[in-house]
């Protein structure tokens, strides 16, 4: 990997003009009771209680079922957390870390065999489809501005050149993803007064091709400009959206 130094605006002038279909990602007005919760383990659960019928409604989709493997994920990135699992699947974790490199998490070819492994995992039939989306939400819980946020790249300004697939390690598998070679035409946002009645949402996965935008994100040090930044602690979930 190489770093470079990139330029992160602030989204919030734009936020009304953001599309799933276009940047790849937008932001959403959501109040959620759940994340008042103290204990990472219940509150993951209570905010997928939340989450799931609201994404449903959202998308007007057939059914919605969450990501067994990481389906939901609590981060605090604080030298003083410390990681750690639940559940017998290693379904959801509390981790200290982020990622701070530009990447896609499932590379499409990735995506209908993912679908299909979690639904083993949880039990479920798999069912014929006609559509399928993986649909990504990424909230923050600290007050802002927060040392660790994360920021999108602009879908509309990756080239396909600027995209290449690769293997992570994640949850005991390897799972086919998309890392972004850097590109000066490359357009970076971020809110820096992000708060927890709203959430990013983002697109993972489109089956459709016509809608199926690749977003890249990363976790960047945004001491820099906030230099008693709060650390950040976060929730982010992912979601198959189905149509029948």
């Amino acid at each position: 990997m190489v770093s470079y130094a990139v330029s992160i605006r602030n989204a919030r002038p734009i936020v009304n003009d953001l599309s799933l279909d276009r940047e790849g990602f937008k932001l959403i007005k959501h109040k959620a009771s759940s994340v008042s919760e103290p204990d990472p383990e219940i509150m993951a659960q209570k905010y997928l209680a939340e989450m799931v019928p609201f994404i449903k409604d959202y998308f007007n989709a057939s059914r919605v079922t969450t990501v067994d493997v990481g389906g939901v994920t609590v981060r605090s990135i604080d030298e003083s957390s410390v990681a750690r699992a639940w559940g017998g699947k290693n379904q959801r974790t509390l981790r200290n870390f982020g990622a701070g490199f530009a990447h896609v998490d499932y590379a499409p070819v990735a995506c209908p065999l993912v679908a299909a492994r979690d639904a083993q995992l949880q039990g479920i039939e798999i069912r014929p489809y006609s559509r399928l989306m993986i649909i990504q939400a990424w909230r923050a819980l600290s007050p802002p501005p927060q040392d660790f946020p994360l920021a999108f790249c602009d879908a509309s300004s990756i080239l396909p050149a600027d995209l290449f697939e690769t293997y992570q390690r994640k949850y005991g598998t390897s799972i086919r993803t998309l890392f972004l070679h850097h590109n000066p035409a490359h357009r970076w946002y971020y809110l820096p007064e992000l708060n927890s009645d709203e959430f990013f949402m983002f697109k993972g996965y489109d089956s459709d091709k016509h809608y199926d935008p690749r977003s890249a994100h990363a976790m960047f040090d945004n001491r820099h400009a906030y230099p008693n930044a709060k650390p950040r602690k976060s929730v982010e979930a992912r979601f198959y959206v189905y149509y029948d």
